[in-house]
């Protein structure tokens, strides 16, 4: 894989109380310190952005793979959940994914094997891992 580099703008306005702004080449969003830091609790927070990280990695991987194997995707979807407690911070992906109505039941056992097999292979929930964060995948499969 080749090398790349990332760069982003970051602003800040306001103070503690105030508010800033991510931008990078094809994304913008605003952040402020969570409301339960004495924040204003008004855009994303650093722990959401993280966990979204984890999340369009994951689904990226997913789909790659899933067009890799030639699988009847009809629908995909994930929802991810964070919950963070102190020192712990545990992600989990619940996949969403629709097979066609005609896709058999080796189609969808294997399906499950790669949703398990992306969660895997992609690199930001990986280096969540190596910093301590416990990363899980459910997939949920089914035919139209």
């Amino acid at each position: 894989m080749a090398a790349s580099t990332i760069n982003l703008e970051l602003s800040w306005k306001d103070g503690f109380k105030g508010s800033g702004k991510i931008v990078g080449k094809e994304f913008s969003t605003d952040i402020s310190i969570p409301a339960e830091y004495g924040g204003p609790g008004k855009g994303s927070n650093p722990k959401e952005l993280y966990t979204a990280s984890t999340a369009a990695c994951f689904i990226s991987t997913l789909t790659a793979m899933i067009g890799g194997k030639k699988l009847p995707l009809q629908q995909l979807s994930v929802d991810t959940q964070a919950d963070i407690d102190g020192d712990e911070f545990v992600i989990t992906h619940t996949a969403n994914v629709v097979l066609e109505s005609a896709a058999s039941d080796e189609d969808v056992e294997k399906t499950k094997e790669v949703v398990i097999k992306a969660d895997e292979n992609c690199v930001v929930g990986n280096l969540a891992r190596k910093a301590g964060v416990e990363v899980n995948v459910k997939p949920v499969v089914s035919k139209a």
